[in-house]
């Protein structure tokens, strides 16, 4: 009994953090709030000068092409973003988008293609990955309550236990792996020679060959064009530690309800052995 209990609570923890996690991004990624307050922060909106002018964010790369050059009105940045969260969360089938009256190369011009193949062909493999993550975040997190009424349930007849300890076992295997990935990226940091500044920009790469299967998808994640321009770095930083901080409530609200299972078990071992 003690090592099904084992095994469930090592089944139940992945289904936790995954179907958390992947939960999270999607309230984050689909949410336009988000993105309009990271534009506020990252200065991708324009802001007003001391003289009262206002200063655009120069935005490079767009359509893919190196020699396009432009700025974006608060209003048309706006239209970009739902434009890609339409994309990822709809039945929107092209991520080609094409604007009107963009400052482009120091012209108003009409019928600017604003993402580049690349860029498009990217965004299809984006949407591929989050259709399926979000499937099996679906059953992972129906498998996550299941176990938990089970769990309940066995600790009320006074079966199970040690729940708590499964679990520290497990967070601490799972963070032993987390250590290891970063001691490999500071060592291919160290090893090819690379500035430490960029050391988050590698983690960031690496990790992009984790969540995306096919080597070639992973690489294709890193190219120079409007998207990538605007949703920067610092967006996609600030939306791991939201999910981060997220995963950590979950885990210790887990264990929490882990140790009072426990507690019940154990009184009822106490109470037939008396």
């Amino acid at each position: 009994m003690k090592i099904v209990n084992g095994i469930l609570a090592f089944l139940f923890n992945v289904c936790l953090i995954f179907s958390v996690a992947v939960g999270s991004v999607f309230a984050i990624a689909s949410s336009p709030n988000y993105y309009y307050e990271q534009f506020e922060k990252t200065g991708v909106y324009a802001r007003v000068d001391e003289n009262g002018v206002e200063k655009r964010k120069v935005i490079r790369y767009v359509g893919g092409d190196a020699k396009n050059i432009a700025t974006f009105s608060d209003e048309q940045l706006n239209l970009i973003i739902d434009h890609i969260i339409g994309y990822l969360f709809t039945d929107m089938e092209s991520f080609e988008l094409v604007m009107d009256d963009v400052d482009l190369n120091g012209e108003q011009t009409d019928g600017v293609a604003i993402f580049g193949k690349i860029a498009v062909t990217h965004m299809q493999d984006v949407k591929g990955l989050l259709k399926t993550l979000g499937i099996v975040a679906i059953v992972m997190g129906v498998t996550a309550v299941g176990l938990l009424i089970y769990f309940i349930i066995s600790a009320i007849k006074g079966k199970g236990g040690k729940l708590f300890k499964y679990t520290l076992i497990f967070y601490g295997s799972f963070a032993g792996l987390i250590g290891a990935f970063c001691l490999f990226t500071l060592v291919e940091n160290l090893v090819l020679g690379i500035d430490l500044a960029y050391y988050v920009a590698l983690l960031w790469r690496n990790f992009h060959f984790i969540i995306f299967p096919n080597p070639e998808q992973a690489m294709g994640s890193f190219f120079n064009d409007t998207l990538t321009m605007i949703l920067s770095l610092d967006l996609f930083m600030a939306a791991v530690v939201q999910v981060l901080v997220i995963l950590a409530c979950s885990v210790a609200a887990w264990m929490a309800i882990a140790k009072v299972l426990d507690r019940r078990v154990k009184a009822f071992e106490w109470v037939k052995e008396d």
